[in-house]
């Protein structure tokens, strides 16, 4: 599948289900929902169509969805005789409104949860992490091809010996020159993760390779690239099992909240990055969450899953803070009306939002530009027209 249409699927889920907690709490509490939209609405929508009272739309900016309801922003006059009467958000209380807004992130919250959850009853929990010399390539004729030893094998052990680091095995592949040595090597299927590369059926082969005294230039003694790649250890069980459950669901809860502070940290960053008047640095927009997509999904559909549970999460965290347009901004002016004790105007909030929107828009642009700098576009482009 090519990553365009990759990653239009892993947005369009994370957009749709946030829109859908919206909808769906609004439908709960009898709020007329006007129109469900996945895209920004800056241009006419590429499809639209009807089903009962609300409208479906899907607009070309894909970065991005909405539920607009009935007296959102707006002090909707309704009479008493329209079928419409009680049924706007600005007339709702206080607690009503709240519940609408927040429900589109804790819908994030419940697919990353899910997400995590599908992941870790497919390869198991992780319990803890072992760092292994993972071969990267193999050197033609190199005493390691003719040991059969292939990419991706992990050297455990050498004379019985344990392996933990690249320096070890390298300093004993020197001890070893000229002489015949046996290896113990693990291989088979692995699922690369955020947190580490969990293994499937792992083989164990024993072979013996003669490191060389004087390899060629470029090359070990052994002819392999080698790196300290992070393997977890994971325990698996049947999903049946309320305690394998159990575990699984920790687990999830567990990951969620580690990649909330790690949300939370990059966010804390990008804070003093912009205090100190530096520009953010390991902040991606839409092309480099493109880029990552494709990388990812090279992997398998397991990686990808556990991306779109860490890109869920990000949104969620995102989503809630204070910012006007967002839901957090908007929660915002709820907790004002219960500070001030009153409401604060439509025309107001709509402004305010509205600036948000612009703000974050123009934050998007900056931040894809950044990401385009960094695949060096701009530079292969300059030399493009110097020729």
């Amino acid at each position: 599948m090519p990553t365009w249409l990759v990653f239009l699927l892993v947005l369009s889920i994370l957009v749709l289900v946030h829109e859908l907690g919206h909808f769906l709490a609004a439908k709960i509490f009898g709020i007329k929902v006007e129109e469900f939209a996945f895209g920004l609405p800056f241009t006419r929508p590429i499809l639209r169509f009807k089903r009962g009272e609300t409208q479906y739309s899907i607009y070309p900016l894909f970065f991005g969805g909405f539920v607009r309801l009935l007296g959102e922003e707006t002090n909707v006059e309704i009479g008493s005789e329209d079928k419409d009467y009680g049924r706007d958000f600005w007339s709702r209380g206080k607690k009503q409104r709240l519940m609408v807004v927040l429900a589109g992130v804790v819908m994030n919250m419940v697919l990353a949860l899910v997400s995590f959850g599908i992941l870790y009853s497919m390869v198991g929990v992780p319990t803890q992490s072992k760092s292994k010399v993972t071969v990267v390539d193999v050197a033609a004729g190199s005493p390691a091809e003719a040991a059969g030893i292939k990419p991706n094998d992990r050297v455990v052990g050498v004379e019985d010996k344990e392996i933990v680091s690249t320096d070890q095995f390298g300093r004993l592949m020197k001890s070893w020159s000229e002489l015949e040595v046996n290896l113990t090597v693990e291989r088979g299927p692995v699922t690369v993760l955020f947190e580490g590369i969990a293994e499937g059926q792992v083989e164990t082969v024993k072979t013996v390779a003669k490191p060389r005294e004087k390899p060629p230039e470029g090359q070990g003694s052994l002819g392999v690239t080698i790196i300290d790649y992070p393997y977890l250890e994971m325990t698996r069980c049947r999903v049946a099992s309320i305690n394998c459950l159990g575990a699984i669901v920790e687990q999830g809860v567990r990951s969620a909240g580690v990649w909330i502070g790690r949300v939370v940290d990059g966010l804390r960053s990008i804070g003093k990055s912009l205090v100190a008047g530096k520009a953010p640095e390991g902040v991606s927009g839409p092309v480099g969450i493109y880029q990552l997509t494709g990388i990812v999904a090279a992997e398998g559909w397991l990686p990808l899953l556990e991306l779109v549970a860490v890109l869920s999460v990000n949104l969620a965290v995102f989503n809630i803070l204070p910012i006007p347009a967002l839901d957090g901004g908007r929660m915002l002016f709820i907790w004002l009306e219960y500070i001030l004790k009153r409401r604060i105007k439509a025309e107001t909030e709509q402004k305010v939002n509205s600036i948000g929107m612009t703000f974050l828009l123009t934050l998007m642009v900056l931040i894809s530009l950044q990401d385009v700098w960094r695949l060096g576009v701009f530079e292969w482009a300059r030399k493009l027209i110097g020729k």
